[in-house]
């Protein structure tokens, strides 16, 4: 019965998106906090950076004391650039559109996909430039260097 009670409340709010006050507020709030909590600024700028948005750090000067500012912006490009470092490789497709390639862990070859071997624990062959490889066989291009696709 109290599903029933909550199912309106809930379903208001999926027909009824924040107004744009309500999103300027909630915006407002999100910089407030990253401007008080240097760990909050990090992890943000983290999240940012593993889905590969664009490095904008503005808001610290609208949002941030000043005497904080150049904490705050440093906590957030920190994490920015820890995540990108950690972002899924884009792999460009046809019409446009891309894929992402990530590492593929594995204990044995039967692991890992058609015409690919089980190295270091890591899925190789089939690999795009900048992926991990041993031998050139392991690369698209047919070229590895260093241990990495080219």
């Amino acid at each position: 019965m109290r599903v029933l009670v909550l199912a309106p409340f809930v379903l208001a709010g999926c027909l009824f998106p924040m107004s744009r006050a309500d999103l300027e507020a909630a915006n407002a709030q999100h910089f407030q906090r990253m401007c008080n909590d240097q760990n909050y600024a990090y992890e943000t700028g983290y999240n940012s950076g593993l889905k590969r948005r664009a490095l904008d750090t503005a808001w610290v000067d609208t949002s941030c004391a000043p005497e904080w500012r150049p904490y705050v912006r440093t906590a957030y490009q920190n994490g920015y650039q820890t995540g990108i470092q950690h972002a899924p490789v884009v792999i460009p497709g046809g019409g446009g559109g891309g894929g992402y390639a990530t590492a593929v862990g594995c204990t044995f070859s039967s692991d890992c996909g058609t015409g690919q071997t089980c190295r270091s624990n890591q899925c190789m062959g089939n690999g795009w430039a900048g992926d991990a490889c041993w031998f050139s066989s392991d690369c698209i291009s047919g070229s590895c260097d260093q241990k990495v696709c080219e």
